[in-house]
């Protein structure tokens, strides 16, 4: 079996909707069950009932790789970020913006870059090259944005940002389709504080419980996330995610992971970051 590719398969499989046992008998996931015990072959169909989907964790655990990873993070990370989500770099594959992050300072502060003081447009942010990043970038501690458009908006964004520090460095997380990969090694190679700016869902916690260098999480007071979280209507979006999260936020440490995870957990909902942004027009007025 390529490894691999089984891995992803796996993953699809819990990170599915719970209440879904069947799945397609392809050749990589007979093989699985032939092999390792984990699950039944009825035809054309497997079967992975909850039980097997728990020791489906407990297998890709002993193969170093977390179940709440993305079936799609190897696409665009290098060899040296492949080992941090899997056992081989050799499942790394690189995109032409592979090594490229996206940067930005909060409104009124400047970026600070080659010892220059660079104030940029409303919604506007500066892409380069994770080395050229390392080499000039500097600020004493990181905001990690996980949406696009919350990155761009990030003035928008009901939190206060004072416990990241006076001037942070705004990254974008990126996608499975251009710099995750990147942007997790400048976090490791930076090795500045980070705070997460994350969705308050399972995956969402999930990501950010993984970020290096975390010092915590930015989010709403608890009595306002409470009421935002009764308020939304994505029980369905956070009983998706539970399967591939759940372990994984179960067993955190971090102080604030542990908080949220424990507030969003009883509420049995899900909240993306983008509600917690205000209205402003394009300039920022």
């Amino acid at each position: 079996m390529n490894k691999k590719i089984l891995a992803q398969s796996l993953l699809r499989v819990l990170q599915s909707p719970a209440e879904r046992v069947q799945f397609q008998a392809s050749k990589t996931l007979t093989a699985f069950v032939e092999e390792i015990g984990i699950g039944i072959v009825q035809g054309k169909q497997i079967m992975f009932s909850a039980a097997h989907k728990r020791r489906i964790c407990e297998w890709l655990r002993a193969e170093n790789i977390d179940p709440a990873t993305s079936p799609d993070a190897w696409a665009d990370v290098n060899r040296a970020a492949a080992l941090e989500l899997g056992p081989d770099e050799k499942w790394a594959g690189l995109s032409v913006r592979a090594n490229r992050i996206a940067l930005k300072a909060l409104r009124g502060r400047p970026l600070q870059l080659e010892g220059e003081a660079i104030y940029l447009p409303p919604r506007a942010n500066l892409e380069c090259d994770v080395h050229d990043a390392l080499e000039g970038v500097r600020h004493d501690s990181v905001i990690v944005v996980e949406n696009w458009e919350v990155f761009e908006r990030i003035d928008d964004l009901k939190l206060d940002f004072q416990p990241a520090g006076e001037n942070p460095l705004v990254l974008w997380r990126g996608s499975v389709h251009t710099s995750v990969g990147a942007s997790l090694n400048f976090l490791i190679e930076y090795g500045r504080a980070v705070w997460s700016a994350p969705d308050y869902d399972p995956e969402g916690l999930a990501i950010a419980s993984r970020l290096p260098h975390l010092e915590g999480v930015l989010a709403p007071p608890d009595d306002v996330l409470r009421d935002l979280l009764g308020k939304s209507k994505l029980q369905g979006r956070y009983e998706a995610q539970l399967p591939g999260a759940q372990a994984t936020l179960d067993q955190a440490k971090q102080p604030d992971i542990r908080k949220l995870w424990a507030i969003v957990k009883t509420s049995r909902n899900a909240l993306p970051q983008e509600r917690l942004c205000i209205n402003r027009s394009p300039m920022g007025t």
